[in-house]
């Protein structure tokens, strides 16, 4: 990947930094065909645009612009001191896995072979291959997650307890066993046991009160045959900065069974889609001031569906399209970037607030070391 272009120039000047994208002030901003970040010109060396549009949306105040300014700083992750409003515990350093990220990338994830959007309506059937269903022993729905390998779902670790012990894949409507188009294509789900030999990891560092790092992962009990149910498959993760560079112009997704401006008892029966939209943290944080918004979540809003994450979206993954070469030639593919944390509590009202979700990049040390487990 060559030359100085939007996603490239990320990946040249960015590689190197600790996946610490999305605190308050990173709100990434577009000037002269380079990526920069929103920041004050006193604390900028090079200023690229003065007067961006982008950084007028960024919630900061005062002499703002769009800066490019690379920082070269370990690819391991930085121990966290303790605060009140902190983890008590402090991460031993582990720097990202290049067998873990190996394993990631050995099948063809992110499939877009159904490209048709809508917002906030019924998702296509095979639309999104890996979102996942987690489920009680009496197979009631539990919580959202992604598949991101043959043998790993990525989720929340709120999502985790004692009553879950099914994840089904390849679901679309829950009220039928078989679900099917118009053309006379059928899908069924399948259903996977959690491994009995291994508990779900959570990591080291969630914070039940403050649901700092609210992120997981469940080891099936066996590896997903990809070839004989090719209508499952892993969805990508950020392996480099283009990968998570988002602007705040970029539509995220959202996708999930959680529950409806129309259903408070129950979530809908269908697979739910909507959009989308990047914010700053600070404003999350002023916005929830009980909880410790850092550059391990992202804030984002909802986009002109006003779409808005609900209880029963929980673990359920926020991706958008990424460009990557197959060959000579680019390609686009979803990358999952984030997943559902605090989110929203009321679905269909409080749409227009921005909320705070689990920002995946912040934690790809820890998954790609404990995907070799």
């Amino acid at each position: 990947m060559a030359g100085l272009n939007l996603r490239s120039l990320a990946v040249i000047l960015l590689f190197c930094c600790c996946y610490n994208f999305h605190n308050a002030d990173a709100y990434f901003c577009k000037a002269n065909n380079r990526i920069g970040k929103c920041s004050f010109s006193e604390d900028c060396a090079q200023s690229m645009d003065k007067f961006n549009a982008d950084c007028a949306n960024s919630g900061l105040r005062g002499d703002v612009v769009c800066c490019f300014r690379p920082t070269y700083r370990s690819l391991r992750t930085t121990r966290r001191t303790t605060t009140s409003t902190t983890p008590a515990t402090i991460l031993e350093q582990e720097a990202i896995n290049p067998r873990g990220l190996a394993l990631l990338n050995q099948h063809n994830c992110g499939n877009m072979d159904n490209t048709r959007v809508a917002h906030g309506i019924d998702a296509a059937l095979g639309e999104f291959p890996w979102i996942a269903l987690l489920l009680n022993s009496e197979n009631d729905t539990m919580c959202g997650g992604s598949v991101i390998t043959e043998l790993f779902v990525l989720t929340a670790a709120h999502c985790i307890s004692s009553d879950l012990q099914f994840v089904r894949l390849g679901e679309h409507d829950l009220m039928t066993d078989e679900d099917c188009l118009a053309n006379g294509y059928c899908q069924t789900f399948v259903q996977f046991r959690i491994d009995p030999m291994q508990k779900p990891f959570i990591h080291p560092d969630y914070n039940t009160v403050n649901k700092h790092k609210d992120v997981a992962l469940i080891k099936l009990h066996k590896a997903i045959d990809f070839q004989v149910n090719q209508y499952i498959k892993p969805i990508c993760l950020p392996t480099s900065p283009s990968d998570y560079a988002m602007l705040p112009t970029d539509n995220l997704v959202l996708a999930g069974w959680g529950l409806t401006e129309s259903n408070d008892v129950r979530g809908s029966d269908v697979l739910q889609k909507g959009y989308l939209k990047l914010e700053a943290l600070d404003i999350c944080q002023n916005l929830h001031s009980l909880y410790d918004i850092d550059q391990s979540k992202l804030c984002v809003k909802s986009d002109t569906n006003q779409t808005v994450s609900c209880q029963g979206d929980s673990g359920s993954p926020i991706f958008w399209k990424t460009k990557y070469m197959k060959g000579r030639f680019k390609r686009i593919h979803y990358t999952q970037v984030g997943l559902v944390s605090l989110g929203g509590k009321v679905c269909g009202k409080l749409s227009s607030i921005p909320y705070a979700y689990e920002n995946i990049t912040d934690s790809m040390p820890w998954i790609t070391n404990t995907i070799l487990k």
